[in-house]
């Protein structure tokens, strides 16, 4: 009979303890430029070891670490890890190291008394000191040049990084860049005028004879977010165009059924209209509205909604949208020269950043908005990315997406003097803050935390790690040891610099895992009918 284990403080928490630890020691060997790596053995079949050297790809081949209440801290370490890579592009290995330097002095403290909850305080507000001297620290970067180096490490390949330097630049940090697969081996790019979304046509029915691209000229727009299941829906559009001698028509809803389909067909085959055709709109729930919304801007229309109260069967032909040209796939649509208002526009895409601002903690929304902008602006580029093998093609494409996050983060909110130069400046101001009791003595676990980063980078090209990091404190803000040419240099001249999102992203998540760490007193694992308490 299995049973359910409960383990409680200290053992539990020193469990939870020794799994991040696993999980950091794999990870940390990638940090730096002179990173080794990791094999992982597939976990079926006679394959190869994948030899891997980016953190956040190993933290997601993980499943365990064997013992399962060490499995429970290594996953949490796992995922905050993910989070960071996911949000900032870079960074995992630095949270992770900070993470683990940070909970193995705090256990120490603990099992000689301390009390986990004044230290999880005092490590936040620790937090708040250093997230604003690393913000005094950042300069932004604008040029294309600057840009490339920064991406250069991630990439590794100057050509690529200079090309999405550019790419960055010329869409902006609203802009919206999609890194898709490449049929072949090279890596191209594109970019794109108008609108373009993954959602295709809604019928393979309404391509003539042999088409599988659908092009309308100068057509009508119909938008609305109703599920046109009745022919009789959408006999007040046709109408509307066939009075005004408006011969082509687009609709755009998230569902088109047949009888709506049929009708549409029967028109066109009759010639009645040039080209009919029906697509359905991208996204869902309140995205997929403000999309219509937008794309009711960009052509001058207007889209019916539902919370709104309006019947798709009230259209009038001034209620239409106009473009110069719609295309149509099984898979994407694109509108080109709408016919908005630039002024509309603007205050659309205005809108749209204060809601941008407005978004807290939601990864997803935040990437659809920042996507939105960058079609109203007509701002948008798409990185095809090849290689040799699928597992090559992988590889890279998680690079370019991970270069891609990291350098939008530095055009929109600056860079910090890197190889862990910036977190080691701001110790003198962690230290000069004024607490008492646990709260203190978790500062200062937090203030020696900060130089980890250094530590490990240095330990990682084979040099002496309290060596290095002594030299940076001599040599003052912004100086840091250039481990490939061996030598030290202001990190702001020679480009040795780190996106203040990626610095930032990963101390916050490595003091928010710490917490969750420290004051974690019981874990339960195999949850069962029976129940055998381990003390």
């Amino acid at each position: 009979m299995a049973y359910r284990i409960i383990l409680r403080a200290p053992n539990g928490r020193a469990a939870l303890i020794r799994g991040m630890g696993k999980m950091t020691r794999l990870l940390r060997v990638t940090l730096g430029p002179l990173a080794h790596t990791v094999a992982i053995a597939p976990i079926i079949g006679q394959k190869p070891p994948e030899i891997l050297d980016s953190a956040g790809t190993i933290a997601r081949r993980m499943t365990g670490v064997g013992d399962p209440f060490e499995d429970m801290g290594a996953m949490l370490l796992r995922h905050l890890a993910w989070r960071v890579f996911e949000r900032a592009g870079d960074g995992v290995a630095t949270a992770a190291v900070l993470t683990q330097a940070i909970v193995e002095q705090a256990e120490i403290y603990l099992a000689a008394g301390g009390s986990p909850v004044p230290m999880k305080r005092g490590l936040e507000r620790a937090l708040d000191v250093v997230l604003a001297e690393l913000r005094r620290q950042a300069r932004v970067i604008e040029e294309p040049e600057e840009i490339a180096a920064l991406v250069a490490g991630t990439v590794r390949d100057d050509a690529l990084a200079a090309r999405l330097g550019s790419i960055v630049e010329a869409v902006g940090p609203d802009g919206s860049i999609q890194i898709e697969d490449a049929d072949g081996v090279e890596t191209t790019w594109e970019y794109l005028d108008g609108v373009r979304w993954n959602q295709g046509y809604a019928s393979h029915h309404l391509l003539r004879k042999g088409e599988t691209t659908a092009r309308l000229f100068n057509p009508r727009i119909l938008l609305t977010d109703q599920h046109l299941e009745r022919a009789d829906q959408i006999v007040p559009a046709l109408e509307a165009c066939a009075a005004a001698g408006e011969r082509n028509l687009v609709v755009l809803a998230p569902e088109i059924r047949d009888a709506a389909v049929g009708l549409m067909v029967v028109n066109r085959d009759r010639g009645a209209f040039d080209s009919i055709m029906a697509a359905r709109a991208p996204l869902f729930g309140a995205q997929l509205k403000a999309v219509l919304d937008d794309i009711a801007v960009i052509t001058g229309g207007r889209c019916f909604l539902e919370e709104r109260g309006e019947r798709v069967e009230d259209v009038m032909i001034v209620d239409l949208g106009r473009a110069r040209q719609v295309w149509v796939t099984q898979t994407n649509f694109g509108i080109l020269g709408g016919h908005g208002e630039k002024a509309a526009i603007r205050e659309r895409i205005g809108a749209a950043k204060r809601e941008l601002r407005a978004v807290d903690d939601d990864d997803w929304t935040r990437e659809r908005i920042r996507e939105r902008i960058g079609k109203l602006a007509g701002l948008a580029a798409i990185v095809k990315v090849g290689a040799a093998t699928p597992g090559e093609r992988d590889e890279l494409k998680m690079r370019v997406e991970a270069a891609v996050t990291s350098a939008r983060a530095a055009a929109q909110d600056g860079v910090v003097p890197g190889g862990g130069a910036a977190l080691l400046a701001c110790v003198p101001a962690v230290k000069a803050l004024e607490l008492s009791g646990d709260e203190a003595v978790a500062a200062k676990i937090l203030a020696r935390a900060l130089a980890e980063p250094m530590r490990v980078l240095a330990q990682n090209a084979g040099l002496e790690p309290s060596t290095i990091v002594a030299g940076a404190c001599e040599r003052g803000k912004g100086w840091t040891y250039d481990v490939v040419r061996g030598a030290w240099v202001d990190a702001w001249k020679a480009g040795i610099l780190d996106p203040l999102t990626v610095v930032t992203t990963a101390l916050e998540t490595a003091v928010s895992a710490a917490g969750i760490a420290l004051t974690s007193d019981v874990l339960i694992h195999d949850p069962k009918a029976s129940v055998q308490v381990q003390p």
